[in-house]
Protein backbone atom coordinates (compact mmCIF):
# COMPACT_ATOMS: atom_id res chain seq x y z
CA UNK A 1 0.00 0.00 0.00
CA UNK A 2 1.24 3.44 -0.97
CA UNK A 3 0.69 6.65 0.95
CA UNK A 4 1.01 10.19 -0.39
CA UNK A 5 1.55 13.44 1.43
CA UNK A 6 -0.62 15.56 -0.88
CA UNK A 7 -4.33 16.16 -0.49
CA UNK A 8 -6.65 14.44 -2.96
CA UNK A 9 -7.21 16.44 -6.19
CA UNK A 10 -4.21 18.71 -5.80
CA UNK A 11 -1.49 16.52 -7.15
CA UNK A 12 1.15 18.60 -8.82
CA UNK A 13 -0.34 21.87 -7.53
CA UNK A 14 2.08 24.23 -5.92
CA UNK A 15 1.34 26.90 -3.31
CA UNK A 16 2.40 30.53 -3.11
CA UNK A 17 5.95 31.31 -2.33
CA UNK A 18 6.74 33.83 0.38
CA UNK A 19 7.91 36.37 -2.21
CA UNK A 20 4.65 36.06 -4.20
CA UNK A 21 2.66 36.57 -1.02
CA UNK A 22 4.68 39.67 -0.05
CA UNK A 23 4.23 41.18 -3.54
CA UNK A 24 0.47 40.56 -3.38
CA UNK A 25 0.23 42.19 0.07
CA UNK A 26 2.28 45.19 -1.14
CA UNK A 27 0.01 45.71 -4.18
CA UNK A 28 -3.12 45.49 -2.05
CA UNK A 29 -1.60 47.88 0.54
CA UNK A 30 -0.82 50.51 -2.11
CA UNK A 31 -4.36 50.24 -3.49
CA UNK A 32 -5.89 50.56 -0.01
CA UNK A 33 -3.75 53.62 0.79
CA UNK A 34 -5.08 55.30 -2.36
CA UNK A 35 -8.67 54.55 -1.36
CA UNK A 36 -8.15 55.62 2.26
CA UNK A 37 -6.64 58.91 1.07
CA UNK A 38 -9.99 59.90 -0.47
CA UNK A 39 -11.91 59.67 2.82
CA UNK A 40 -10.89 63.06 4.33
CA UNK A 41 -11.70 64.84 1.06
CA UNK A 42 -15.03 63.06 0.75
CA UNK A 43 -15.89 63.85 4.38
CA UNK A 44 -15.10 67.54 3.89
CA UNK A 45 -17.20 67.72 0.72
CA UNK A 46 -20.05 65.98 2.49
CA UNK A 47 -19.93 68.56 5.31
CA UNK A 48 -19.85 71.46 2.84
CA UNK A 49 -22.74 69.98 0.87
CA UNK A 50 -24.77 69.49 4.04
CA UNK A 51 -24.13 73.09 5.05
CA UNK A 52 -25.19 74.35 1.62
CA UNK A 53 -28.40 72.33 1.82
CA UNK A 54 -29.26 73.62 5.31
CA UNK A 55 -28.41 77.22 4.44
CA UNK A 56 -30.45 77.09 1.23
CA UNK A 57 -33.43 75.69 3.12
CA UNK A 58 -33.20 78.43 5.76
CA UNK A 59 -32.94 81.17 3.13
CA UNK A 60 -35.85 79.72 1.11
CA UNK A 61 -37.98 79.66 4.22
CA UNK A 62 -37.51 83.40 4.76
CA UNK A 63 -38.18 84.17 1.09
CA UNK A 64 -41.51 82.35 1.41
CA UNK A 65 -42.28 84.20 4.65
CA UNK A 66 -41.58 87.55 2.98
CA UNK A 67 -43.72 86.71 -0.05
CA UNK A 68 -46.69 86.32 2.31
CA UNK A 69 -46.15 89.78 3.82
CA UNK A 70 -47.84 92.88 2.39
CA UNK A 71 -45.36 94.74 0.16
CA UNK A 72 -45.80 97.93 2.20
CA UNK A 73 -44.40 96.17 5.30
CA UNK A 74 -41.37 94.51 3.66
CA UNK A 75 -39.01 97.51 4.13
CA UNK A 76 -39.21 96.82 7.88
CA UNK A 77 -37.01 93.78 7.24
CA UNK A 78 -34.30 95.80 5.45
CA UNK A 79 -30.84 95.09 6.94
CA UNK A 80 -32.25 92.70 9.54
CA UNK A 81 -29.30 90.59 10.65
CA UNK A 82 -29.31 87.69 13.09
CA UNK A 83 -25.93 88.84 14.46
CA UNK A 84 -27.47 92.08 15.78
CA UNK A 85 -30.64 91.94 17.87
CA UNK A 86 -31.22 95.70 17.44
CA UNK A 87 -31.67 95.11 13.69
CA UNK A 88 -34.65 92.78 14.20
CA UNK A 89 -37.96 94.18 12.89
CA UNK A 90 -40.42 95.17 15.62
CA UNK A 91 -43.86 93.53 15.80
CA UNK A 92 -46.78 95.91 15.31
CA UNK A 93 -50.13 94.36 16.29
CA UNK A 94 -51.97 97.61 15.48
CA UNK A 95 -51.47 97.44 11.69
CA UNK A 96 -54.05 95.75 9.52
CA UNK A 97 -53.09 92.94 9.11
CA UNK A 98 -50.93 92.83 12.26
CA UNK A 99 -47.18 92.81 11.54
CA UNK A 100 -45.45 89.86 13.23
CA UNK A 101 -42.12 90.23 11.45
CA UNK A 102 -40.09 90.50 14.63
CA UNK A 103 -41.46 87.22 15.94
CA UNK A 104 -40.92 85.53 12.58
CA UNK A 105 -37.37 86.86 12.32
CA UNK A 106 -36.63 85.73 15.89
CA UNK A 107 -37.86 82.24 14.97
CA UNK A 108 -35.55 82.24 11.92
CA UNK A 109 -32.67 83.38 14.15
CA UNK A 110 -33.36 80.44 16.48
CA UNK A 111 -33.40 77.99 13.55
CA UNK A 112 -30.00 79.25 12.39
CA UNK A 113 -28.67 79.05 15.97
CA UNK A 114 -29.96 75.49 16.28
CA UNK A 115 -28.31 74.52 12.99
CA UNK A 116 -25.11 76.16 14.24
CA UNK A 117 -25.20 74.38 17.61
CA UNK A 118 -25.76 70.97 16.03
CA UNK A 119 -22.68 71.40 13.84
CA UNK A 120 -24.55 72.01 10.60
CA UNK A 121 -23.70 75.69 10.15
CA UNK A 122 -20.82 76.63 12.45
CA UNK A 123 -21.21 80.26 13.58
CA UNK A 124 -24.21 80.61 11.26
CA UNK A 125 -25.92 83.95 10.57
CA UNK A 126 -28.62 85.39 8.31
CA UNK A 127 -29.32 88.76 6.73
CA UNK A 128 -32.15 90.32 4.71
CA UNK A 129 -31.84 93.17 2.21
CA UNK A 130 -34.91 94.85 0.71
CA UNK A 131 -34.64 97.30 -2.17
CA UNK A 132 -37.04 98.95 -4.63
CA UNK A 133 -37.26 97.76 -8.23
CA UNK A 134 -40.19 99.96 -9.24
CA UNK A 135 -43.32 101.49 -7.70
CA UNK A 136 -44.91 98.21 -6.49
CA UNK A 137 -42.07 95.73 -6.89
CA UNK A 138 -39.31 95.07 -4.36
CA UNK A 139 -36.10 93.12 -4.55
CA UNK A 140 -35.52 90.72 -1.65
CA UNK A 141 -32.05 89.31 -0.98
CA UNK A 142 -31.60 86.73 1.78
CA UNK A 143 -28.10 85.67 2.77
CA UNK A 144 -27.20 82.81 5.10
CA UNK A 145 -23.55 82.45 6.03
CA UNK A 146 -21.38 80.25 8.21
CA UNK A 147 -17.75 79.58 8.97
CA UNK A 148 -16.62 76.44 7.16
CA UNK A 149 -12.91 76.05 7.80
CA UNK A 150 -10.79 77.39 6.17
CA UNK A 151 -13.12 79.84 4.39
CA UNK A 152 -16.46 81.42 5.27
CA UNK A 153 -19.36 80.30 3.08
CA UNK A 154 -22.58 82.05 2.09
CA UNK A 155 -25.76 81.23 0.25
CA UNK A 156 -27.70 84.10 -1.33
CA UNK A 157 -31.24 83.83 -2.62
CA UNK A 158 -33.05 86.70 -4.27
CA UNK A 159 -36.62 87.23 -5.34
CA UNK A 160 -38.83 89.97 -6.65
CA UNK A 161 -41.91 90.56 -4.55
CA UNK A 162 -44.92 92.64 -5.51
CA UNK A 163 -48.68 92.84 -5.16
CA UNK A 164 -51.17 92.29 -7.92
Amino acid sequence: MRTTDSAPGVEGARGLSLIELLVAVAVISVAMLGIIGTFPVAHHQLRVGGGLTKATGLAQRVIELLRDEPVDLLPRYHQADTRSIVSFPVDDPVTDPPFRGGTSFQRWHEEITLASNTGGLPQGWGRIEIGPLDRRLLSVMVTVGWLESPTPRTVELSASVGQE
